[in-house]
């Protein structure tokens, strides 16, 4: 599966790794084995670096959503995965290089072996992650992911849309950069949905929060060398906005 979707071999290795100790210490007792490997594989592409968000383990596995949490949950119960989703840090636990490690005590057997890559017990899903993918499945230009991989730099620094899913952060990004630069092709509210995932309504919810923090996000050196205009933008209510060239402080 892992070299059907080109997922490093460090993925796979890991993967086999967990399965095989959830079959000997029998963990998911009455858990479908598809399941179990789909959540092995959630756990996996984390350590390994290559995150994959939930939804993405479902298309890749067929596995439905609420399947995989079940046998997610119960193995960060069984490995000591720290438990506590956030944006920063969707699975919880220390970051990697951290030499916490990554599996650890409980019955016997079980903290024996840290996962490969001695590691910290799980890495995060941001959203320049994620970014990175949706853009490529987009097919928007390098110069445009460049430019968004900036704005979500600026957002984090200043914890805009902190507390929302880092899919809904990168899905809202890519939404205001793209509308920022004039660019329309693939970076319509419904493209940017199906790609990540979402709703067009969370994708406003977050660009409403970007466009009201618009000023600390946009450098002044795009706008000083004529690369966006503000009246690109649409408002927050949907409508057009600023004369062209004026600043949201020139107002």
């Amino acid at each position: 599966m892992c070299d059907q979707y080109s997922l490093p071999r460090s993925v796979s290795d890991t993967a086999k790794m967990l399965y095989r100790r959830t079959e000997e210490e029998k963990l998911l007792r009455g858990k479908q084995p598809d399941a179990i490997v789909a959540a092995c594989l959630f756990i996996a592409c984390r350590q390994a670096a290559v995150p994959r968000t939930f939804r993405e383990i479902v298309e890749l596995t067929n596995v439905p959503k609420k399947q995989i949490g079940q046998c997610y949950k119960a193995l960060e119960r069984a490995f000591n995965l720290a438990p506590g989703a956030t944006s920063a840090n969707p699975i919880g636990g220390e970051p990697i290089g951290t030499g916490q490690p990554s599996v650890t005590g409980g019955s016997k057997g079980r903290g024996d072996t840290p996962l490969p890559g001695g590691a910290g017990s799980t890495n995060s899903t941001s959203p320049e992650d994620l970014m990175a993918r949706y853009c490529n499945y987009l097919d928007l230009p390098p110069a445009l992911q460049a430019y968004c991989a900036e704005v979500a730099g600026r957002a984090r620094h200043r914890d805009v849309a902190s507390g929302r899913s880092p899919v809904s952060i990168a899905s809202g990004i890519i939404y205001f950069t793209a509308m920022l630069f004039g660019w329309n092709k693939n970076a319509s509210l419904k493209d940017i949905g199906s790609t990540a995932g979402v709703s067009e309504g969370t994708i406003k919810l977050v660009y409403r929060l970007l466009w009201a923090d618009r000023e600390s996000l946009v450098p002044e050196q795009w706008v000083k060398e004529g690369k966006v205009k503000w009246e690109n933008l649409p408002s927050a209510d949907g409508k057009a906005v600023e004369k062209e060239g004026k600043s949201p402080k020139e107002k």
